[in-house]
């Protein structure tokens, strides 16, 4: 076998692993909950005021626990999970939107997500190195250690604290309206896609205006580190024109940096729960968070299965193109 052949198969074989021990800690997790979607419901009924009798509880609680597949010992859960999930794709029913399927809930909020948070990924990565690149480069280090003392200021402060202080100074005091609403049913896609881009323009502006921290401070650390190479000291003791040395700088900096957006990227199929949840957002991260609430195993399962599957073909992908974008790196049996 050719080795970049081997290669490929030893990286596929590798990401196969990990979805499958990412899909066992979620199963193991999600049995471990001290409840489930059977006695939730019922509890919820008892304390609407719903009468039941023991009788009814009990068989409304084994006709759950058949509809869900949790009537059956752990190992054959686990095994039938397995195979509906790796091999037919079938998830089953969700408890929080029944009797919608998850596959169709996802699908519904999925689009959601990727909106929002491909855009906020690749905008703050962009807006992060690009300025991180500047401070490392200028020659007035004043404003490059006043942006540096800025990202390290709020970098360490929990999103939620940013988020709704800035939300509350964009209500209160500046009385601006905040969008709101929840999936357009019919429309054509243009006026679909306007609808969903006016609904995501806040939490955007959020995830932008605080986002770019992380990338600036680590492009300009690693740039720095980068104009004391030897390679690029040589290049300047020999006259290389400054324009150069910039480039080579700012290309060999930039490369660690797509294995952030990468990764950031596959990040979406798990939506950001917070944002989402904060903002009313109808995505991945808020179907996920009312699955957690409803102790919907189907609807998290589904969701983890997803990221999971993402994180893995991102990881896979960054794998077979780093030697194409890095000419230092090569693939097994290259000269």
């Amino acid at each position: 076998m050719h080795p970049v052949a081997r290669y490929i198969l030893q990286r596929g074989s590798l990401a196969l692993l990990v979805v499958w021990i990412g899909l066992t800690v979620t199963f193991v997790v999600s049995r471990l909950m001290p409840f489930n979607a059977a006695e939730l419901l019922i509890s919820r009924l008892i304390s609407q005021g719903v009468a039941l009798t023991g009788e009814e509880i009990e068989a409304m609680k084994k006709q759950l626990l058949e509809l869900y597949g949790l009537d059956k010992p752990v190992v054959e859960q686990y095994l039938v999970f397995l195979r509906n999930y790796m091999v037919t794709g079938e998830m089953g029913p969700s408890f929080a939107f029944f009797p919608t399927s998850v596959r169709d809930v996802i699908s519904k909020a999925l689009p959601w997500s990727l909106l929002l948070l491909i855009m906020a990924s690749v905008v703050s990565w962009f807006i992060g190195n690009g300025i991180g690149i500047l401070a490392a480069l200028t020659k007035r280090r004043r404003i490059s250690n006043i942006l540096e003392n800025v990202a390290i200021a709020f970098q360490p402060i929990p999103f939620a604290v940013l988020a709704i202080s800035f939300l509350i100074f964009y209500a209160l005091v500046l009385k601006l309206p905040i969008p709101s609403g929840g999936y357009m049913i019919t429309g054509s896609p243009v006026e679909m896609l306007l609808y969903m881009s006016r609904r995501a323009a806040f939490p955007l502006m959020i995830l932008v205006m605080f986002g770019w921290f992380g990338s600036f401070v680590s492009m300009k650390a690693v740039a720095l580190k980068m104009r004391e190479e030897d390679f690029i000291i040589y290049s300047f003791l020999q006259g290389a024109p400054t324009g150069s040395i910039r480039y080579m700088i700012f290309r060999n900096s930039i490369l660690p940096q797509f294995t952030i957006l990468v990764l950031g990227l596959s990040r979406v199929f798990i939506g950001s729960l917070l944002v989402e949840y904060i903002f009313n957002y109808p995505g991945i991260g808020y179907i996920l968070q009312g699955a957690i609430a409803n102790a919907d195993y189907n609807l998290m399962l589904g969701v983890l299965f997803f990221a999971t599957i993402a994180t893995a073909v991102a990881t896979f992908i960054l794998d077979l193109v780093y030697p194409l974008i890095d000419p230092r790196i090569r693939y097994p049996g290259q000269g």
